[in-house]
């Protein structure tokens, strides 16, 4: 019965050690599954980093090589990791400094606050992997930040903030009342933005962070931007009954705020229910 063990124990480790040796001959170090890309998301790209304002979040690559005479080496792959994350941090940083937060700034004003600096910063040194891959040569890595929490890091520097507020309840079914806003801008110029305000044609507001909730704004912003009206119009984030409204212009040159008709203006003032404040609102843009 020993032999039988024994002989049972070194069939296992050199099942187990052909295992590893067929991963490392894989090519791909560690994968993490990425979250899924909603079909028709509104994305900006650069060469190394982009975002996705649909789904809500930065994604950046770094990339590294071995030091010389590190090649081929145990070493050497250690330190090509630890490259390709500093050059990740690198590039999201250089990417967050051009997120517009307005129709007059971006990131990189916000970041002269030093507790703005250092929200972000926290937030870029625990930035999420979604892929990373060792090719033998060089090593890649993906990694992404949720946009809730480069809304945390600015919301306390806005000019303008959202002040805490009582939700209203579950919206009705469906005819009873307006359960969010599908807002139509795909004719237009628009450029998406964390905050942005609606006006009526009178430049009265309509819609920013003055008729939201701080919590509800810091989850999931004042909006989400989708490029297809059709999946916008039967969105959760909207519910059963959102009233669709096409934009008459954006303020240029900007072209981040929004003007609206001053009926449908109207037609959201009455509403019995006001989806403003847990921000039940989406954009779509070309």
């Amino acid at each position: 019965m020993r032999k039988i063990a024994i002989a049972v124990m070194v069939a296992m480790v050199s099942l187990l050690l052909v295992a590893v040796a067929c991963q490392g001959q894989s090519g791909s170090d560690e994968t993490i599954a990425a979250p899924d890309v909603s079909e028709g998301a509104v994305v900006e790209e650069s060469e190394n980093a982009k975002i996705n304002w649909t789904d809500q979040y930065i994604e950046a690559r770094g990339q590294a090589v071995p030091p010389t005479g590190k090649e081929g080496t145990a070493q050497g792959k250690l330190l090509a990791r630890r490259g390709a994350f500093v050059d990740l941090q690198r590039n999201l940083l250089e990417f967050i400094k051009g997120v517009r937060v307005d129709a007059e700034t971006t990131m990189e004003n916000f970041m002269v606050d030093d507790y703005v600096k250092t929200e972000v910063s926290g937030t870029i040194k625990n930035v999420q992997v979604v892929e990373a891959d060792w090719d033998g040569e060089i090593y890649t890595v993906v990694g992404r930040v949720r946009l809730e929490k480069i809304r945390t890091a600015v919301v306390s520097a806005l000019p303008e903030q959202p002040e805490p507020k009582d939700v209203p309840p579950k919206p009705e079914p469906r005819g009873t009342k307006l359960t969010g806003m599908v807002l139509d801008a795909r004719h237009l110029p628009l450029i998406p933005a964390m905050t942005f305000k609606v006006f009526d044609e009178n430049g009265k507001p309509v819609y920013g962070l003055d008729f939201v909730d701080r919590e509800r704004f810091l989850a999931s912003g004042l909006c989400d931007y989708q490029s297809n009206i059709s999946y916008a119009k039967g969105a959760p984030r909207v519910t059963d009954n959102p009233v669709t409204v096409k934009a008459v212009r954006t303020k240029s040159p900007q072209n981040v705020d929004i003007v609206i008709p001053n009926s449908a203006a109207a037609k959201i003032r009455r509403s019995t229910y006001d989806f403003r404040v847990p921000c039940r609102v989406t954009v779509v843009k070309r």
